[in-house]
């Protein structure tokens, strides 16, 4: 009998240890290695490309496409065009399923100050004397708006969906009405979207890893270059200088640039939209702020749900027992940390039933680029304080640097463990807009966008109507504006008439 046993224990231990292998084995099989080279480091962020559909592919099963798209007034809107944008941008997130991921990148593109400028100063070459002169005092206004940086940041929006797919035709067939949705979605925003290209997000890995831009290292095609070379792309995505993971909260590549990744870890209860906007706005800084999205199985969030509360009244109803069996009342000690736990619960169940709501998965990643140490503290105490004021608590993302910049960039990664789970108005809160910018290229120039801080070159007769109006106080120069405006269309458009009337003979 006690051979019986015995046999039955061994068995049993046999059992456990090879299910213990196996899950180990497992374990190991999926267990991303440390990269011990740059072009390893490259080898993290996709697994391989289509150029032809622009889908890159992140591994065995997962796939990603990149939109950008044109921003729109929202700051300055009033309350009814905002809950407007609020609701479609909701209504867009509930678009997607559970198995799909949503990123929405916000990030500023380096261009050369020098090939920027030559985009919208006058050319003086052509002109004669007295135009020469004032064409010149127009650019000096321009440059000193631009500013005297070696580069500029030109801000671009990009949303990247990522969804699990066999095949990269399947992919292909998902992402197509995917994209078809998006554009239909936007065109109600009055937002324009376009697929990113596979060379444009190759692009922005190249800048964030090198000190120098891709243009300035003579590389117009990374995917030709390394064709023409005879390289992998990750060899040619590889940064020159050394790449330093040593320190937990930066990396920094051969002394000359620094990268932080922060995150948004506490938010309070009620939060607004200004948050975000002040993050994607601020000036002198080169940020790439992050909003990672994942839609929830719904049955699987109410079945959740229902057991917490069972779970938690279970508990209630044993204090309650306990404290009616030492004879004192429950409502005088009763856990206010648990009633709260039970209505939030209660709130959720209710908005996800009734309300016809979403539970989403999120994170909020700021990416800071800078060329010296103290440029990037600078740069994170200015966001964190920005946090303070909006009750948002900021951490650096300690020993996870790498993995965040793969979270942050345009590539359709969700693999970090920090994720917050919200409703689908507690996420849209963070709406992914701001202000529209007008830069037309060879067009007028009118002043300084108040929200963005960008300047404002116009071109009236690309705008869908073309009509102006100058509002102001008496006094505060609306004539002068005028004047500015017409010495302006003379030098930027020479066969335009310029026709003025004033009754009142003011000008």
């Amino acid at each position: 009998m006690s051979k019986v046993k015995k046999d039955k224990k061994v068995k049993t231990k046999t059992k456990k240890e090879s299910k213990l292998s196996k899950l180990f084995k497992k374990y190991r099989t999926n267990k991303i290695a440390k990269p011990q080279t740059t072009s390893q480091i490259m080898g993290i962020f996709f697994k391989s490309f289509n150029e032809n559909t622009s889908i890159m592919q992140l591994d065995d099963e997962h796939y990603s496409i990149c939109l950008e798209y044109e921003d729109i007034s929202f700051s300055k809107a009033n309350y009814y065009e905002q809950e407007n944008i609020f609701l479609k941008w909701v209504e867009y997130l509930h678009s997607f399923n559970y198995h799909d991921h949503i990123q929405v990148v916000c990030s500023g593109t380096p261009v050369k100050t020098q090939d920027y400028k030559k985009k919208y100063v006058y050319d003086t070459e052509r002109l004669n004397e007295n135009k020469r002169k004032i064409a010149k005092e127009f650019n000096a206004l321009i440059e000193t708006c631009l500013g005297d940086k070696e580069e500029i940041l030109c801000e671009t929006r990009q949303i990247v969906i990522t969804t699990k797919a066999e095949s990269i035709k399947e992919a292909q067939d998902i992402f197509m009405q995917y994209q078809l949705r998006t554009e239909e979605k936007f065109k109600e925003l009055k937002s324009k979207i376009r697929r990113v290209s596979i060379e444009e997000r190759l692009t922005s890995l190249y800048n964030i890893f090198h000190t120098n831009i891709l243009r300035d290292d003579g590389i117009e095609n990374i995917i030709q270059y390394a064709k023409d070379n005879n390289l992998s792309t990750y060899d040619v995505l590889a940064p020159k200088e050394d790449v330093s993971l040593r320190e937990k909260n930066y990396i920094n590549i051969g002394d000359k640039k620094f990268i932080r990744v922060l995150y948004v870890s506490k938010l309070p209860k009620s939060i607004t939209p200004r948050f975000y906007n002040r993050i994607t706005t601020i000036e002198n800084a080169n940020i790439i702020t992050t909003l990672n999205i994942t839609p929830t199985d719904p049955a699987k969030v109410i079945q959740k749900v229902n057991k917490k509360i069972s779970g938690m009244k279970t508990e209630r109803l044993e204090k309650i027992k306990k404290a009616n069996k030492n004879n004192y009342n429950y409502e005088a000690v009763k856990d206010e940390k648990l009633e709260d736990s039970i209505r939030d619960a209660q709130a959720l169940r209710d908005a996800l039933q009734k309300k016809k709501q979403k539970l989403f998965t999120n994170n909020v990643l700021i990416c800071i680029q800078a060329n010296t140490l103290e440029e990037l503290e600078k740069i994170t105490k200015t966001i964190k304080s920005i946090g303070n004021e909006h009750l948002i608590t900021i951490y650096n993302l300690d020993w996870q640097q790498l993995e965040g910049i793969q979270n942050c960039l345009p590539f359709g990664w969700n693999s970090l463990q920090i994720q917050r789970s919200l409703t689908s108005e507690s996420t849209a809160t963070n709406v992914p807009f701001n202000t529209k910018d007008l830069m037309h290229e060879n067009s007028i120039f009118h002043g300084i966008n108040l929200v963005s801080k960008n300047p404002v070159f116009c071109d009236r007769k690309k705008l869908l109507n073309g009509n102006g109006c100058v509002l102001a106080t008496s006094g505060a120069g609306k004539s002068f504006s005028i004047k500015i405006i017409i010495e302006q269309v003379l030098l930027r458009y020479p066969k335009d008439e310029v026709i003025v009337i004033d009754p009142q003979r003011r000008i």
